[in-house]
């Protein structure tokens, strides 16, 4: 007679076998319905490839629009400063492709080349051979020691003349200074000039 504990054995092993003759008949079905849903789809992308014309896919030319950051770099090579002034675009080069900037910068003299260029951002170099607006020219006016600024295009402008203080009460030296002018960096290097000349 079997015991107890084979008999158990028995039907644990009858369960197993069933399982695993089950899983693989599971496996084998799912495969199976796999392969006819993975047939059928490709049949239809190629179904619906054949109905589609070939389209061509055209790319945006990249323009200036009027939120375009315009940034234009100086470099004034008499003091070395290197200036950057950005503001939107201008009406006269809004809708402009690379190409046509270019040219419009060739066409209006404007000594700028362009450096980079996208709808968000252009960048344009640019180099003058005097003075940024940064400095100030203590000098001589009419006999009169003068404060001139500087112009965009690097001319000296008068600015103030001071008429109590003639310059031919200096040295000779102090005087040939003025004559060819002091250039100054900042207004508090401005004042140390002054207060040399006129105290």
């Amino acid at each position: 007679m079997f015991k107890l504990n084979d008999r158990r054995k028995y039907v644990f092993a009858l369960f197993f076998i069933l399982f695993v003759i089950s899983f693989g008949i599971g496996f084998f079905v799912m495969d199976n319905s796999l392969n006819k849903q993975k047939q059928q789809l490709v049949s239809d992308v190629n179904e619906i490839n054949e109905e589609v014309p070939n389209i061509e896919i055209v790319k945006e030319e990249n323009r200036i629009s009027p939120n375009t950051f315009i940034e234009e770099r100086i470099h004034y090579k008499e003091c070395g400063h290197l200036v950057s002034n950005v503001h939107l675009a201008t009406d006269d080069i809004v809708n402009m492709t690379k190409e046509e900037l270019v040219e419009h910068l060739y066409n209006t003299s404007s000594n700028l080349s362009l450096v980079t260029f996208s709808n968000v951002k252009v960048v344009l170099w640019g180099e003058r051979n005097h003075l940024c607006k940064d400095h100030y020219v203590v000098g001589e006016e009419n006999g009169k020691i003068a404060i001139f600024t500087i112009s965009d295009n690097g001319e000296r402008v008068l600015d103030k003349v001071f008429v109590e203080y003639p310059i031919n009460i200096l040295i000779d030296i102090d005087q040939e200074k003025l004559k060819e002018g002091i250039i100054v960096d900042s207004v508090d290097e401005l004042s140390d000039i002054l207060q040399d000349y006129i105290s």
